[in-house]
């Protein structure tokens, strides 16, 4: 009688390994379904500002204005495609909300209002014909500090190459910025 009741304790505590073993595996499953389930990181961008130092003679201020308004356009575009970003909108009562007009602190003011967490901000810089820099920042609105400053160059001053700097910029943001 000894010797059946034996078996039949290592009869059920094979039964419970079992058990455990697929209770973890459910664990692991689990737990790998939540991680792609992660809140995304709210996101308030500002209107880039612009900077010309190439000294050419020609007046390119309308062609400019055009240009970074795309800029600004392709940008929020870019990040608006990432799942882990969500955008939202600053309330600013300006034509453009920068870091001049109403300045940084009243844009960090209306980026928390709208419960962002990051604030991103910047410039495009027309060096010469052929080189412009994009200089920009992503700010955190609860540590108030930045999470990353960066400084990328791009080729040529024509619709493309501001359209291609902007994508450039937000893939940047996406993959060196946002924790």
């Amino acid at each position: 009688m000894l010797k059946v009741q034996c078996a039949d304790v290592r009869f059920r505590l094979f039964e419970c390994g079992q058990f455990l073993l697929i209770l973890i595996g459910v664990g692991v499953f689990a737990s790998a379904a939540f991680a792609d389930a992660v809140k995304p990181k709210t996101l308030a961008v500002a209107d880039f500002e612009f900077r010309d130092t190439s000294g050419e003679v020609r007046d390119q201020t309308a062609e400019h204005e055009a240009r970074l308004k795309a800029f600004d356009v392709a940008l929020q575009g870019g990040l608006s495609g990432n799942q882990k970003i969500d955008l939202v909108a600053l309330p600013c009562q300006a034509e453009r909300c920068t870091i001049k007009d109403p300045g940084l602190v009243d844009l960090a003011k209306q980026a928390r209002t709208t419960s962002a967490k990051y604030l991103l901000i910047g410039q495009v810089h027309k060096m010469s014909t052929l080189v412009g820099w994009v200089k920009f920042a992503v700010l955190d609105l609860n540590g108030n500090k930045p999470v990353c400053d960066r400084y990328l160059t791009y080729r040529g001053d024509t619709d493309e190459a501001w359209r291609r700097a902007a994508e450039f910029t937000a893939r940047d943001v996406e993959k060196h910025c946002i924790p």
